[in-house]
């Protein structure tokens, strides 16, 4: 049966209502938009260059998140976790040449050693000069 009464919320926090109609889902719709927009006529003006440039991705994201009502505490990484992330990727890499080139300089090192031990050897074999 219906009443047309809209049900109550359970207690303790568990359910937040946000909001999401009228002007404020307009705004926000608008907001996307000319964002959108924005990007758009700066890459076709200035070309693609122009945005890794003159806009910080990071607030980009965080607009377009805001633009869809969308909270992105602990969702998009930050700046630092970026550039942490990308430390750790090159250091695996500098790791990871440093194992291919092991063997190659194993390789160098035993021959420098065999050519000193031949060198040693021809000059134990020359008779002393007088």
């Amino acid at each position: 049966m219906h009443t047309g009464e809209i049900p109550r919320l359970p207690k303790g926090g568990i359910v937040k209502p946000t909001i999401v109609a009228g002007i404020n889902a307009l705004g926000r719709g608008q907001d996307r938009e000319s964002l959108g927009q924005f990007l758009q006529v700066i890459a076709q003006t200035m070309g693609p260059e122009a945005i890794q440039q003159f806009i910080n991705p990071e607030e980009v994201v965080k607009r377009l998140a805001a633009a869809s009502g969308i909270d992105v505490l602990n969702l998009v990484k930050s700046m630092d976790e970026l550039q942490a992330e990308e430390q750790q990727s090159m250091q695996q890499q500098q790791a990871m040449a440093a194992q291919q080139q092991a063997p190659q300089m194993a390789a160098v090192e035993q021959k420098r050693e065999q050519a000193e031990m031949q060198a040693m050897q021809q000059q134990e074999q020359q008779p002393p000069q007088i």
